[in-house]
């Protein structure tokens, strides 16, 4: 076992482990990342995305399950990806693809214990809620939802970390120490994994500052969204514990011109639509 660091903390935060990414956490999903890169292209086909997503049936079953569902608001059923394409956008296609690739694979029992559905729950919800936001400010729906489904992906890390301590030889990890990093290290050490993953600043920022908004000195308004988004989820409850907060008094709903009219409005569609969203990624 290694002597170089006195902790297991000490260890992640010297960002070590960055260097045994394939062992830490595994690399975005090379699908997920096909579906990505052709759903920003403006030229490509509808034809093209559809015949990745139909390599995978599972990925495929989820995508009509969702172009057919009530969030849709179908007049008639689709049986084809490439019409469920069609009807859902390239955008809202790429964000199933994302969702149900990271809670595919980054929800093991084994390595997250019960915390990993949590997480995945409240990823999912908080994603939903950021696309939401996004909608009525006019902003990047697609890329709010992917902030939101991100935002969290610190506390996985740590978590496989925690559990994958024997491989990097470094000193055990207690509870209340995994515990603390989580709480107060995960933004940050979230934003080093999607660095890792070469994804746009456009998303790392608003992942590293989604509990400090003003803090961000670029793209401090999708930071604010995620924000919002992450405190909405945990008002509702989404893979958390309910908490009463009253978002009409932050600061941040009023810099994004949220209305408690909005969030009541809000609060009646958004347990809904979270139990659409939780069971096509399930």
């Amino acid at each position: 076992m290694s002597t170089a660091f006195a902790t297991w903390s000490d260890w992640v935060e010297s960002g070590e482990w960055v260097d045994n990414s394939d062992a830490a956490m595994p690399m975005l999903p090379a699908l997920a990342s096909d579906v990505m890169s052709l759903a920003i292209d403006p030229e490509v086909s509808v034809a093209r995305i559809g015949r990745v997503i139909a390599k995978d049936q599972v990925l495929a079953t989820r995508v009509l399950r969702l172009a057919n569902s009530a969030y849709c608001a179908p007049l008639q059923e689709v049986t084809t990806v490439n019409d469920a394409i069609v009807r859902m956008g390239t955008g809202p296609v790429r964000n199933v693809v994302l969702a149900v690739c990271f809670t595919s694979r980054l929800q093991g029992a084994n390595v997250y214990g019960p915390q990993g559905r949590e997480l995945m729950d409240h990823a999912i919800g908080t994603a939903y809620l950021a696309r939401l936001i996004a909608e009525k400010l006019g902003d990047d729906a697609d890329e709010a939802f992917m902030c939101g489904l991100l935002h969290d992906m610190g506390k996985l890390l740590l978590l496989k970390l925690a559990r994958d301590f024997i491989k990097f030889g470094v000193p055990t990890p207690s509870a209340q120490e995994i515990e603390t990093l989580c709480r107060e290290r995960h933004a940050e050490i979230g934003a080093r994994l999607l660095r890792q993953w070469q994804l746009p600043e456009a998303l790392e920022a608003p992942v590293r500052y989604h509990h400090d908004p003003a803090a961000s000195q670029t793209h401090s308004r999708e930071a604010a969204v995620t924000y919002m988004a992450n405190r909405l989820s945990h008002r509702y409850g989404f893979g958390c514990p309910t908490e009463d907060v009253k978002l009409v008094e932050d600061p941040i709903c009023a810099r994004l011109g949220l209305t408690e009219k909005w969030q009541e409005d809000i609060d009646r569609r958004a347990p809904g639509l979270f139990q659409v969203a939780r069971q096509i990624v399930a």
